[in-house]
């Protein structure tokens, strides 16, 4: 890909950048060093933000864009080592740039729970993803966050005779119910629904609601726990309990896609380039994602609602 017009797009802003496959490194006047995907970089440029991105001195105007963007600098893949120690896993493990943003937000994820910052929980959880063969890194903080959602809800201190052995319970009814068995990828759409936003892809999710599931059963039932309905009954324990927590929220998150009018619909690239997310619904009230990789591969990424945690 010659990318033309965004290498001078950014000889404009001076910003040095360094190719390399498939991640570019592109270093700012403000000092400001990340890595993405020459495609990620594009849509940027296309959305007048390089700017900002790469000027900006004012912390203000550079928060905002980094928000905006939803861009991970250098500087913030520093903790990472922190990270590590704080979750229970192992120097090196998850090293790529995409695993190191992933691991990011999931630590500022579980802080939010009342058993986030503890590390003999966190470390508890990791080893709760290892006995359930967490391969990637999306396995990882799937299965990490079950563990800790699970333990959340217990409530009262943690107990680690009794408490492992009630979560393994838990989740073997919830990735046995019918709705995480039937989790996987739908091949609606290309390359090109990746690369920039499609409306016409929009339409085929709305046409095709009623199919896609989450990535993984981990996935799945991962985002389940963890969105459980706010002020609702306890977790349940049995297994018609369970699999109704699931069956419904995966019911509630198609019905999202579908009474989404499609021309409302809008994207975004992430910064690695790995996946395009299709947003249904009010980015941070009501929402379902959808994500899309470059062989057009999709599923459901996320969902919650004003009355779910």
């Amino acid at each position: 890909m010659p990318w033309d017009e965004l290498k001078q797009a950014l000889a404009a802003q001076k910003a040095a950048y360094a190719q390399a496959d498939p991640l570019w490194t592109v270093t700012g006047t403000n000092g400001a060093s990340f890595r993405a995907h020459p495609a990620f970089l594009e849509e940027v440029r296309l959305g007048n933000g390089l700017p900002d991105l790469l000027t900006a001195t004012d912390r203000q105007t550079f928060g905002v864009a980094l928000g905006r963007w939803r861009v991970t600098l250098d500087s913030h893949l520093e903790e990472i080592p922190e990270v590590r120690t704080a979750l229970g896993l192992a120097a090196g493990r998850f090293d790529s740039v995409d695993d190191q943003i992933t691991l990011l937000r999931h630590r500022d994820a579980v802080r939010s729970l009342r058993v986030g910052s503890d590390r003999v929980i966190a470390a508890a959880g990791t080893a709760f993803a290892d006995r359930r063969g967490a391969r990637t890194v999306h396995d990882y903080v799937h299965l990490h966050s079950f563990f800790l959602t699970a333990v959340n809800s217990f409530g009262g201190n943690y107990d680690p005779n009794t408490h492992p052995g009630r979560v393994d319970a838990l989740y073997a009814l919830a990735v046995g119910s019918p709705a995480a068995v039937g989790a996987g990828t739908a091949h609606l759409g290309g390359e090109t629904d990746w690369k920039t936003h499609q409306p016409g892809f929009a339409l085929a999710v709305h046409a095709e609601a009623g199919r896609l599931n989450f990535r993984t059963p981990e996935a799945l039932v991962g985002h389940a726990l963890k969105h459980v309905r706010r002020g609702g009954s306890p977790v349940p324990t049995d297994a018609a309990g369970v699999h109704a927590l699931v069956a419904d929220y995966l019911a509630e998150a198609r019905q999202k896609i579908i009474t989404t009018p499609t021309n409302d619909v809008w994207s975004g690239l992430a910064q690695t380039g790995a996946t395009r997310t299709y947003y249904f619904g009010v980015l941070n009230k009501h929402a379902c994602m959808v994500a899309v990789d470059s062989a057009g591969l999709a599923w459901i990424s996320t969902y919650y609602a004003p009355d779910r945690i």
